[in-house]
């Protein structure tokens, strides 16, 4: 008897394992690029679409059912669900969704202390009551024009001459804007990804520059890296001792191990790994190819 249990045992083991280590790749239109969990546990995904002017917007995907849920913006990037709202940048606008998909501008530029040219990701903070946003400003400069998807050499004379006028954004339900992180320091130029740790009354800021591939905080006083060498940097999110990374221009994801220092990659699968969602409950990155139109829910516990 107590051998059939420990075979049982095994058994369920072993599929726990492979369930586990499965992929799903889900089709849910033309240039997703962010998405995350919001109305009904649902997930929502920014669509760029074809880049013209009012055909940007959200779906929903119920089960395996992609459905539109709002259009009416231009080119919709990250994307937060906090105080009952979705909020996502689309370079110049900030914009606020309700549960039935009303659209409205919750800061555009007009309300930003400096010029605004690329907001690009949005991460809630933990004051359930604001969100931290990129300016980015615009990406063209930091590819070869000559190469697809292919960034200046780090060291070269593109990069010597490369502006350092990216910068975050606190902006708060009801639409107060403040400067959150500076613009000009070296080691954070092109902030793409952003994400929150710390407590509640102490949350820190952290980026990721998507020129450079440094992992960014910013304590409100000064900028330390916490990693490097993952350029094109997009999505940033903390795990158990490690940081999930992913790069639009290399079509990869990365698992970095904090105390070991170590840099795994856990695909390169896809074309242009875009803004993730890290679903902790299911222990999963939901992951857009934006040109690939795809959302793949990978495993990374």
């Amino acid at each position: 008897m107590k051998v059939k249990k420990v075979l049982l045992c095994i058994l369920n083991l072993a599929l726990a394992f492979l369930t586990f280590g499965e992929e799903k790749t889900l089709k849910v239109g033309t240039k997703p690029e962010s998405v995350c969990r919001g109305f009904g546990g649902k997930l929502y995904v920014t669509m760029i679409n074809n880049e013209e002017p009012g055909d940007g917007g959200i779906n929903v995907i119920d089960e395996d059912k992609v459905m539109e849920f709002c259009r009416g913006m231009n080119s919709p990037k990250g994307i937060a669900f906090i105080g009952g709202f979705l909020v996502t940048a689309d370079e110049t606008t900030v914009w606020k969704v309700d549960k039935k998909g009303k659209v409205t501008k919750l800061a555009e530029a007009k309300d930003f202390p400096n010029k605004i040219e690329f907001l690009n990701d949005v991460a809630a903070s933990r004051d359930k009551k604001s969100v931290y946003v990129t300016e980015m400003s615009p990406p063209g400069p930091m590819f070869n024009p000559d190469k697809e998807r292919t960034l200046w050499p780090i060291g070269s004379k593109q990069d010597m001459n490369l502006p350092r006028k990216g910068c975050v954004y606190k902006v708060t339900l009801n639409g107060k804007v403040s400067l959150a992180v500076p613009a000009g320091n070296k080691v954070m130029r092109f902030p793409n990804g952003v994400t929150v740790i710390g407590k509640k009354n102490e949350e820190t800021p952290v980026m990721g520059d998507f020129f450079t591939g440094n992992i960014v905080q910013y304590d409100g006083k000064s900028f330390k890296i916490l990693a490097k060498g993952m350029r094109g940097a997009d999505a940033v999110e903390f795990g158990k001792g490690v940081i999930y990374v992913s790069s639009w221009p290399l079509g990869k994801v990365w698992k970095y191990d904090r105390k070991s220092k170590k840099t795994t990659v856990l695909s390169d699968k896809f074309t242009t790994a875009a803004d993730f969602y890290y679903d902790r409950k299911n222990k999963q990155l939901i992951v857009p190819d934006m040109i690939g139109g795809t959302l793949t829910f990978l495993p990374v516990e």
